[in-house]
């Protein structure tokens, strides 16, 4: 199955942001594709519950932070078919979100949506950017509007504000990409 990396935010959004995510998560599931998210509140249970709804799988790689939060709580998340618990903080967690991904979905988010993509595509993932969310993912196209992030032009950010057409291309360039870990060859063995 190719696994979809999905970066956003815990924060609560706008009723329409919340219904592109309920069609970026049903579109996933239609496609087969493993949905991989930090594993806590906001719109990663939006997408995660309409993922399980359409019969696909969810993995929360979840932060140490998130692990033993309750039912009670608002960054608990019911959705997530297989939780990983890292022990790792947030930040850290986040790389082993992406480095888990084929291809990778930003909508909303904050900074660690921005550090999770910074990371993508510094692996040379394939990134795509859900316009019409707000936040991060909006300011992307202002940022970067090339969709490099620098002059490397290791991946380049596509910008789509249709769900389903996020969804199925997400699912193309991670099939392309599926299971490479760094795409391209680029990492490096480790010195120890």
């Amino acid at each position: 199955m190719v696994q979809i990396g999905i970066f956003t935010t815990y924060d609560k959004v706008p009723d329409a942001v919340a219904e592109k995510a309920r069609a970026l998560g049903r579109a996933l599931a239609e496609r087969k594709c493993t949905v991989l998210t930090g594993g806590s509140g906001g719109l990663m249970n939006v997408i995660s519950e309409a993922v399980v709804k359409a019969g696909g799988l969810t993995v929360g790689i979840m932060a140490r932070e998130a692990e033993g939060l309750g039912a009670d709580s608002e960054w608990h998340n019911p959705y997530n078919t297989v939780r990983i618990l890292t022990g790792q903080t947030f930040t850290m967690r986040s790389a082993m979100l992406v480095r888990s991904s084929d291809a990778a979905i930003a909508l909303a988010g904050g900074v660690g949506t921005l550090t999770e993509l910074s990371i993508a595509y510094n692996l040379g993932k394939p990134i795509i950017a859900l316009k019409g969310t707000g936040m991060m993912a909006e300011r992307l196209s202002s940022l970067f509007p090339d969709g490099y992030i620098d002059h490397r032009k290791l991946s380049r950010i596509r910008f789509v504000s249709d769900p389903v057409e996020a969804a199925e291309l997400a699912f193309r360039l991670g099939k392309e990409h599926e299971g490479r870990g760094d795409v391209g060859g680029r990492s490096q063995p480790m010195l120890l």
